[in-house]
């Protein structure tokens, strides 16, 4: 019964997508964009929840969240041409509606769909409230994590193919000398980033490395060391002391996590 649930959840989300696909190229690219990350993010909320020993359920919920957990912004770009929530809408926001109106999660009882609602509404926050209860945090965590893993790959394939696909979706700053020293004392203190302040490529790198700070399970850690995420970022810095000061930090950070 839960197999053909999520299976269900997942031929929804296909036809649903195949909507949005026309005759623009770019918006195509965007389309297959977060239709890519979806089901990436679903995959490791899979295997994120696999290493924490969930239930058979727990697991299948956790791969919902990571499925419909950025549905919104299929509407978003159609509406806006964007993704960047503080032009447009919040995408999180806007999933929870498209949900709602298209009554996907009815089958499911309220204690679930309420952690489901809850996980996907507070994915892309600056940080997590303080009043979530236990199974709220674990959700929110999982899929925080899970989506943060696909978006370093994103970002990560972008640097190899920018110069020659520029997509100004993702890529909306200027590529200006310097970096913002701000954020990497709000690395050093672990204060989080908001990408409002970002001025230019060099502030966004530094802005994805401290995502790193912001992730919760062993697993993930092993995936970014694994995948050389930190090394990768950093090399698209300026070489100084400052930045390897950062490098250093943040590795022994991520070994101390494993």
């Amino acid at each position: 019964m839960e197999s053909l649930l999520v299976k269900e959840y997942y031929n929804w989300f296909n036809v649903y997508v195949k909507k949005f696909y026309g005759e623009d190229s770019v918006i195509n690219q965007n389309i297959e964009l977060k239709e890519k990350h979806t089901l990436k993010v679903s995959k490791h909320a899979v295997n994120i929840a696999k290493s924490l020993n969930l239930t058979e359920e727990q697991i299948n919920t956790a791969e919902i969240i990571g499925l419909f957990h950025d549905i919104g912004r299929f509407e978003q770009f159609k509406k806006y041409k964007t993704f960047r929530d503080y032009i447009s809408e919040n995408h999180a926001t806007l999933g929870i509606k498209v949900l709602e109106e298209n009554k996907v999660l009815k089958n499911l009882d309220d204690s679930r769909k309420k952690i489901i609602i809850k996980a996907i509404s507070l994915h892309n926050t600056k940080e997590l409230p303080s009043n979530l209860n236990e199974e709220e945090a674990l959700f929110c965590k999982l899929i925080r994590d899970a989506d943060k893993l696909d978006i370093f790959r994103v970002v990560i394939e972008y640097e190899r193919e920018r110069k020659n696909n520029p997509n100004p979706a993702i890529d909306n700053l200027s590529f200006t000398p310097g970096y913002n020293n701000e954020l990497l004392e709000d690395i050093f203190l672990s204060r989080r980033i908001s990408n409002n302040v970002l001025k230019n490529y060099n502030d966004r790198k530094i802005y994805e490395l401290s995502w790193i700070l912001d992730l919760n399970f062993s697993f993930s850690f092993n995936y970014i060391k694994e995948k050389r995420v930190l090394k990768t970022l950093i090399d698209c810095l300026p070489k100084n002391e400052e930045i390897n000061k950062l490098y250093k930090y943040l590795e022994q950070y991520i070994d101390k996590q494993i």
